[in-house]
């Protein structure tokens, strides 16, 4: 899709029937392109929730408090990717009906163009960068930290840790070792690629330890208070075997 000026983009967005709540939610998300910033309006509303009672809300991990109606500026870092996405969107639009197990989304660029995009799983992400960068600027959420541990038998520990700011999609990648601590050069690209592969894993969360481990193994911490260790809080997701392995491999390759 071709646009020689992003005026305005707004991105409305809905989960799939299929998902109940307290997770079932609505996304309306403007952003207008100024010279320095851009200027944004975002409103989350949670669907359905007056079926569940307020204890069962708070067993799934929610408060009940999550709606949120917004307006301020996100930096014109996310201008790049924006339109880099709009380059790589067919022009032609998705007209076939959804099925129950499809998330609604309906683009709409400048006003001209609008509809259901044909790589929706590509606008589905960047909403999902978009909403965190949200909340990173208006002060819900701080920025996201991930930090990788291996312990070996001699009780060497080497540590990686990649810490992402949303409000200007900045990547902070640093590996500590015996040695001492070095900084290393991860582009936004390249974090985003590695997360993608970090959540399609099985975290259980029972098995999780809430304290820094101090034992030999393979752990990882991401974000929620519990540290993971490879094959035993940390496992394959079903239908892929080499999951572990090629995650290990993925943070060896920044030690």
């Amino acid at each position: 899709m071709k646009v020689e000026k992003l005026n305005q983009l707004e991105l409305k967005f809905e989960t799939a029937d299929i998902l109940p709540p307290p997770f079932s939610h609505q996304i309306l998300l403007t952003l207008d392109f100024k010279e320095k910033f851009i200027d944004t309006k975002f409103e989350i509303a949670y669907t359905y929730r007056d079926e569940l009672t307020d204890e069962e809300i708070l067993e799934e991990g929610f408060t009940g408090n999550e709606d949120l109606a917004w307006a301020g500026e996100l930096s014109k870092a996310w201008e790049a990717p924006i339109l880099n996405l709009i380059s790589k969107s067919p022009e032609r639009f998705n007209t076939k009906a959804l099925e129950e197990e499809q998330n609604f989304l309906e683009i709409n660029i400048n006003k001209s163009f609008k509809g259901n995009p044909q790589n929706q799983e590509a606008w589905e992400y960047l909403l999902q960068e978009l909403t965190q960068a949200v909340y990173e600027t208006y002060g819900k959420e701080a920025p996201f930290k991930m930090i990788f541990k291996k312990i070996d038998k001699a009780k060497s520990t080497s540590t990686f840790e990649l810490n992402l700011h949303y409000t200007d999609r900045r990547v902070e990648a640093y590996s500590i070792l015996e040695s001492g601590k070095s900084q290393k050069k991860v582009s936004w690209e390249e974090a985003s690629d590695l997360l993608q592969n970090v959540f399609i894993g099985d975290f259980i969360t029972d098995k999780a330890m809430k304290n820094e481990p101090k034992t030999v193994g393979k752990f990882l911490s991401v974000g929620d208070g519990f540290w993971y260790e490879f094959t035993k809080s940390l496992k394959n997701p079903n239908g892929n075997r080499a999951y572990i392995v090629n995650l290990y491999e993925m943070f060896e390759s920044y030690l």
